[in-house]
């Protein structure tokens, strides 16, 4: 009988721990933060937005974040991971009273050595589009792994965007490729609110492809004349069919 109060209360501390680590706590508090932050006015929200982003930041910190498949957040923000286990993208909405949708973008990352980092992936140089990605793909240029990231967003104008960028990471830094796009830094393709743009990859055909339209210069618009873009990626980097 003693021996059989000794195996239960030694199976009750077993199931007790498996518990414990079955419980995401990572998971359940920056849940928890999103779905307050989500809830409240916009002034409320524009309060708390410092907080929420440094909670966020400081769980981005943590490398066993990168592995975390933060099953209930990816319901309030939006989360990719590429195919190979090396970048991980996390983008949600700042919420505010004005006509632009802006967006929190960070990526994090994994390096030759092991080590799990992490940046701030608003490029500068593009004057820091909003956008929120829609698609993250591993993709080889020049016989190396590169990252080719896909966005949305919209602003004010009654207008709305998309962009295709690409990083790599080199001296472990995850960097933006300004040659992969032969001809351009980056593609940034613009239309009306009631327009598709649908940009996509194919990652069989290895085609990136848009709708675009011509500008109206005199309503400031675009008309509704649609044409197709296509990218084809090559080994030296993508390249514009005709």
């Amino acid at each position: 009988m003693k021996l059989f109060k000794i195996i239960c209360f030694a199976f009750a501390i077993c199931n007790s721990a498996f518990a414990q680590e079955e419980y995401n706590y990572s998971d359940e508090l920056l849940t928890t933060t999103f779905k307050a932050y989500q809830a409240v006015d916009f002034d409320m929200a524009n309060s708390m937005f410092p907080f929420v982003k440094e909670r966020f930041l400081e769980h981005l910190k943590d490398s066993t974040s990168f592995t975390n498949s933060y099953d209930s957040l990816s319901k309030h923000i939006s989360i990719k991971y590429s195919l190979d286990s090396i970048v991980k993208i996390y983008s949600w909405g700042q919420r505010d009273s004005g006509c632009c949708h802006s967006s929190v973008l960070y990526a994090q990352y994994k390096t030759e050595d092991n080590t799990i980092k992490h940046t701030n992936l608003k490029d500068p140089n593009t004057g820091g589009i909003d956008v929120f990605t829609t698609g993250l793909h591993r993709i080889k240029i020049n016989n190396q792994p590169h990252y080719l990231i896909l966005g949305w967003g919209t602003c004010c104008g009654g207008k709305h965007h998309s962009t295709a960028t690409v990083y790599k990471i080199a001296d472990g830094v995850l960097q933006k490729s300004d040659t992969a796009f032969i001809g351009e830094n980056y593609i940034f393709t613009e239309a009306n609110r009631g327009q598709d743009i649908k940009l996509t990859y194919n990652e069989e055909k290895k085609i990136l492809s848009y709708f675009s339209y011509p500008e109206d210069e005199e309503t400031g618009f675009y008309k509704r004349e649609q044409t197709l873009a296509q990218w084809k990626l090559t080994n030296k980097g993508f390249k514009k069919e005709k």
